[in-house]
């Protein structure tokens, strides 16, 4: 798929979305973990269990890379604004944080402008 380069408009406007399908893959897995937590299965079962997270989490992923966004860990995802990404985690409210192509998710810094280059 060719790599999609997001305004930061186009990105909020998105996310809400995002948001919505990460929080209700969320839910689904804190569901099985509780589960697996809680329960005591047998060993196959457990194993049954333990699959369908990993599906969920590679479902999850799929659903997301399918709109042009890259994900970068559990329930973190980058918009490539062709300078480096937008970066959005589960749990906050809008799209705050940036970094570089270099930076990880440990180099995020808040957005501090947006100006013309990002319209």
């Amino acid at each position: 798929m060719e790599r999609k380069i997001w305004t930061y408009e186009e990105a909020r406007k998105i996310l809400p979305y995002v948001r919505s399908i990460t929080e209700e893959f969320y839910e689904t897995v804190g569901k099985v973990h509780q589960e697996l937590k809680n329960g005591l299965y047998q060993e196959n079962e457990q194993e049954a269990r333990e699959a369908k997270v990993e599906e969920l989490l590679v479902e999850w992923s799929g659903k997301i890379r399918e709109l042009g966004i890259e994900v970068k860990g559990l329930w973190l995802v980058d918009f490539d604004n062709g300078k480096g990404y937008y970066c959005w985690h589960l749990g906050e409210e809008d799209l705050l944080f940036e970094h570089g192509y270099d930076e990880g998710f440990a180099g995020r810094k808040p957005i501090q402008n947006i100006d013309e280059d990002y319209e």
